[in-house]
């Protein structure tokens, strides 16, 4: 009996930077230029990307094998850390892509409104209804 070839562990560091990556060409095609930004500013205050034309919000990109948005666990992780990284005076957004899916999605985190999903097109469309600097505690 011939032995199944192991699969190669995933390194979540490469992982991270190869969404990053994607999601700023994502957002730089659709007319919002932007770059990853934790190789250039590290800190734990750096959005994973930076988007100078949405600059009011906090950026927090993850990419999963599985699609996590109805696992009330991990996004009580992920809003707690985009919160956390957000400070004061930037609305945490978490941006969401999981294996197979071409859609990212985006959550919004504010005080007026509870987090929701919605695409990064619709987002992007209405953005200006998200009052930036509204952080929700």
């Amino acid at each position: 009996m011939t032995a199944l070839p192991r699969k190669k562990p995933v390194n979540s560091r490469a992982k991270g930077k190869r969404g990053e990556l994607e999601l700023a060409k994502t957002l730089t095609a659709l007319g919002y230029p932007a770059e990853r930004g934790q190789q250039r500013r590290g800190g734990e205050d750096s959005p994973d990307v930076i988007c100078p034309p949405l600059a009011g919000f906090h950026i927090e990109c993850k990419v999963t094998a599985t699609c996590q948005m109805h696992s009330p666990a991990q996004l009580a992780e992920w809003d707690a850390q985009a919160r956390r990284d957000a400070g004061q005076f930037r609305t945490p957004l978490v941006v969401h892509r999981w294996n197979g899916c071409r859609t990212w999605w985006v959550r919004v985190l504010t005080q007026e409104r509870r987090p929701l999903w919605q695409t990064l097109e619709d987002f992007l469309s209405d953005r200006a209804t998200w009052e930036p600097g509204e952080v929700l505690k």
